[in-house]
C-alpha cells in the first residue's frame, strides 16, 4: 500500500513536487494547502487530479490522514506549518525544503517538536539523486582519487540559498564527516542576485572535518563561473582533490574524474534539467523505506541536515564575531537578522 502525502505550498517549487508525484509507485498526493491564493490552490489540484484541497492545513490533514506532510512553503512558514503538523497522529514524516529554517531558533524548535512528538524529519536536498552526483558519490567511496585531501565548492546565489545545497553536497561527498571548525566571512546584502531569500550576497568560508578533509566554499556573485552556464542558479561545481587524482562535476555540465597513477581518465554528462524530475521522484520513493525503518536512517534526514545547517550557521557567526568556531555549536539568531535589517533599510 502507498503512503499518502499532503502537499503544503502552491508556488515555486511546489509544481515540481505535485508533478513528481504522479510518477512516485511507492507515495500519492491526496491533498494540497494553500494560503490565500485560491485560484493557484484550484489550478494545481485541477491539473495534477489532487483529491482535496484547501487552505486549511488542520482541516486537510483531519480529512486525509495522510503519513507524510510535505512543505514546499516560503521558508518563514514553515515553523508553524510543523507546529500543526505534529499534531496528527497519522503524519509519520515531515518533508522540509531547503534551507531548514531561516534562523537557527527556528531549526532547534523544529528540531525538539519533531523529535517530541516521534515525527521523522527530511530535508529535501534531492542533489543527492541526481545520477551524475550519485555516480561522483560512488567513486569517491570506492576510493577512485585515493584518499580525499581537500574540495572546493561554489554557487553564484547566495549561501541560504544554493549554499545550502552546496554544503550538504560536500557533507554528502565526505561521507558526513563530523567538523571540527569553521571560519567564514560575508558581504552585506545588497539584493544582487535573483533569490527571494534574505542572505549576504557574498560568502565564503574554509570547513576542516575530523578525518583531515579541507574544503572551501564559494558563494554569490563573486564565485566562479561554470563555462557555459547563464543561469546563476546553474553555476555549482564542487572539485574534489585526492592522494591519487580528482574529480570534478558542474550541476548542469559535466563530471569529470582523473586518476594520476592509473591515468584513468573519465568525463560524464551532468544534467539538472534532463534529471530533477527523476531525482525528485527517486527522493520522495526512499520516503517510505524510512518510514518503514527509520534506524537505517537517510542521507537527508534531519540528523545529517543539521550538519550542513550547522556548518551554514557558522559562517554567518564567524562573520560577524571573527576566528573559527568549533561544532556542534548554539548559534543566536543575531547573526542572520542583521542581514534582514538590512534588507528593511533598503527598501
Amino acid at each position: 500500500m502507498k503512503l499518502k502525502a499532503v502537499l503544503v505550498g502552491t508556488k515555486g517549487w511546489a509544481d515540481a513536487h505535485a508533478k513528481a508525484y504522479q510518477e512516485c509507485d511507492r507515495i500519492e498526493l491526496v491533498g494540497i494547502c494553500g494560503h490565500s491564493n485560491v485560484d493557484r490552490l484550484n489550478q494545481l489540484a485541477d491539473q495534477y487530479m489532487i483529491p482535496h484541497r484547501s487552505l486549511n492545513l488542520a482541516q486537510l490533514l483531519q480529512d486525509t490522514s495522510p503519513d507524510v506532510v510535505d512543505i514546499v512553503s516560503s521558508a518563514d512558514a514553515r515553523l508553524e506549518l510543523v507546529k500543526v503538523a505534529v499534531q496528527f497522529p497519522s503524519v509519520k514524516l515531515i518533508n522540509i525544503e531547503k534551507p531548514l529554517a531561516l534562523t537557527p531558533s527556528e531549526a532547534y524548535e523544529i528540531a525538539e517538536i519533531c523529535k517530541a512528538n516521534q515525527k521523522l524529519v527530511l530535508v529535501n536536498h534531492q542533489h543527492k539523486y541526481l545520477p551524475a552526483w550519485s555516480t561522483a558519490r560512488k567513486w569517491l567511496q570506492d576510493g577512485a582519487i585515493g584518499e580525499i585531501e581537500f574540495i572546493r565548492a561554489s554557487t553564484k546565489v547566495n549561501i541560504m540559498e544554493q549554499g545550502s545545497h552546496l554544503i550538504d553536497m560536500v557533507m554528502f561527498f565526505n561521507d558526513f564527516n563530523p567538523v571540527s571548525w569553521v571560519m567564514g566571512q560575508t558581504g552585506a546584502y545588497e539584493g544582487k542576485d535573483s533569490s527571494s531569500i534574505i542572505a549576504p550576497d557574498e560568502s565564503m568560508a574554509t570547513v576542516l572535518f575530523d578525518n583531515g578533509v579541507r574544503a572551501i566554499f564559494e558563494c554569490g556573485a563573486f564565485a566562479r563561473s561554470i563555462p557555459g552556464e547563464t543561469n546563476p542558479f546553474y553555476h555549482i561545481g564542487i572539485d574534489v582533490y585526492g592522494s591519487e587524482g580528482h574529480l570534478k562535476i558542474d550541476l548542469n555540465q559535466k563530471l569529470e574524474l582523473r586518476n594520476y597513477t592509473t591515468h584513468q581518465h573519465v568525463v560524464q554528462k551532468s544534467s539538472w534539467e534532463d534529471s530533477y524530475m527523476g531525482a525528485l521522484v527517486t527522493y520522495m520513493d526512499s520516503i517510505e523505506g524510512y518510514v518503514s525503518d527509520p534506524e537505517a536512517g537517510h542521507i537527508c534526514d534531519l540528523e545529517h541536515s543539521m550538519l550542513s545547517y550547522q556548518v551554514m550557521m557558522a559562517i554567518y557567526h564567524t562573520s560577524k564575531y571573527g576566528g573559527k568556531v568549533a561544532l556542534p555549536h548554539q548559534f543566536e539568531d543575531s547573526i542572520v537578522e542583521r542581514y534582514i535589517d538590512q534588507a528593511a533599510q533598503l527598501k
